[in-house]
């Protein structure tokens, strides 16, 4: 795998804002992902010779630091233009876009717990720059049968079944352009 490189001078900077209301207790583990996409598969290396399949990775993930500002709030940087177009396989120019932030919420650092995700896609940071999501309390700290279940959430408490919805939680990411 190539190193990919980091645009050292964004131009396309958000702020993220993501807030818990109602959390079903603490959540020890808050991590997030800038998730960038390789859009031209010519540049890749050749598909596997046997299978036929393209075994590169076409996604690149940077980290998002997150700082904890008020008990049920996080903030943290994210920009659009994050990793640099480059020749990275030897085979032309990847273009490479972002896709989507994601950050995780878990009770502890236990695989067993379950971790609620919150994302939002990259079209909707510049487009409509505030998003939620809601998720059942009961899968809190772990869903009993899987362990580390991956809770995406839904868009709207409609969505769940009427016994459920007094008891959701939500994660709300707000974003905001920075000035250049």
């Amino acid at each position: 795998m190539p190193e990919y490189k980091q645009n050292p001078t964004p131009a396309q900077v958000f702020d993220l804002t993501i807030t818990v209301d109602k959390a079903p207790g603490p959540f020890l583990v808050v991590k997030g992902v800038m998730q960038y996409d390789i859009t031209n598969m010519d540049c890749l290396p050749p598909a596997d010779f046997f299978s036929g399949v393209q075994t590169t990775p076409t996604s690149i993930f940077l980290p998002i630091a997150l700082k904890k500002i008020k008990s049920n709030t996080y903030e943290g940087r994210v920009s659009m233009d994050g990793v640099l177009n480059d020749d990275y396989f030897g085979h032309g120019l990847c273009r490479i876009k972002a896709t989507a932030s994601t950050i995780r919420f878990q009770a502890s650092d236990a695989k067993s717990d379950t971790q609620f995700f919150a994302r939002m896609y990259a079209d909707d940071i510049e487009t409509n720059p505030q998003k939620t999501s809601y998720h059942w309390r009961g899968l809190y700290p772990k869903q009993q049968r899987v362990d580390g279940y991956p809770d995406h959430g839904l868009a709207s408490p409609d969505e769940f079944k009427e016994s459920l919805r007094s008891d959701l939680f939500s994660i709300t990411i707000a974003a905001r352009k920075v000035a250049p």
